[in-house]
């Protein structure tokens, strides 16, 4: 009986936002700014946190699969309490939280979340169908899941099982700067690396009125490496086709900032 062939490794896909910043060191140098204070460095942008939602719950279509596949979200611990305690770990999506604490403290606290967010949702979907409220035809969905690893490369190979499954679909890393970095340095010639593309979908955010907004933390990336060999601007159509929705490219205003949605995949030299 022949041995069936390993599925190819998934993409990991960076989603971030990032503003401009004149480098104040070199010239002509543009730094991608993506924090100031532990927090992000304008307010509340309607626009790209809907398209963060949407995007990252959004489970493979049934073309691609049989039957559904949450996708997967990588995030640093400081990251995962950034989220409102309300609201992690982050719903119909499986929230890995990597962390050097695997057997303690952080492990028990995700893990007592985690069952305080499934009892809410169960709550909330009673309610709905006690009230009449539940869809005839209920649409397709992730579930809410969320484990703790030790690196990018523990997460990784967990997922992988996973994906083998069929269990996992998209994979995505939210942050912060340091698993930005470690998943930007993942080699070729690592185990979980070999064969694996390195994507990142940027929601670009400038101020209208052309001034800069104050940042103290920075993508691993500038704006010139982006431009420069080792990297490809990917079309419109492309980020459309990743995201299952379409993306245009052009700027979106929204009070006082502008934010456009581009992609760039990594390319081997």
């Amino acid at each position: 009986m022949p041995t069936a062939t390993p599925l190819r490794p998934f993409p990991i896909t960076l989603i971030v936002a990032t503003t401009p910043i004149p480098s104040p060191v070199h010239s002509g140098k543009t730094l991608l700014g993506i924090g100031l204070n532990g927090t992000l460095p304008w307010p509340r942008i309607k626009t790209d946190m809907s398209f963060f939602a949407r995007v990252t719950a959004r489970p493979l279509s049934a073309s691609q699969q049989q039957g559904v596949r949450t996708n997967a979200l990588i995030m640093g611990r400081k990251t995962y309490d950034s989220v409102p305690l309300k609201l992690r770990p982050l719903g119909k999506r499986v929230n890995v939280v990597i962390s050097r604490d695997v057997g303690g403290e952080v492990r028990e606290r995700v893990g007592r979340e985690l069952e305080e967010k499934r009892e809410r949702e169960a709550a909330a979907a009673a309610a709905k169908a006690s009230a009449g409220t539940e869809q005839v035809e209920k649409k397709a969905e992730g579930k809410t899941d969320a484990f703790v690893s030790s690196s990018l490369e523990d997460a990784l190979q967990t997922l992988d099982s996973s994906a083998e499954q069929g269990d996992v679909g998209h994979v995505y890393v939210i942050g912060g700067a340091e698993i930005y970095g470690a998943s930007l340095r993942l080699g070729q010639d690592t185990e979980v690396g070999k064969g694996r593309k390195v994507r990142i979908i940027m929601t670009d955010v400038e101020k209208v009125d052309g001034s800069s907004f104050e940042c103290d933390t920075f993508f691993p990336v500038d704006g010139e490496e982006l431009k420069g060999q080792g990297w490809r601007k990917v079309s419109a159509q492309e980020v459309t086709d990743w995201v299952g929705e379409e993306v245009t490219g052009e700027w979106i205003e929204e009070g006082d900032v502008r934010v456009r949605m581009v992609g760039y995949e990594k390319v081997e030299l």
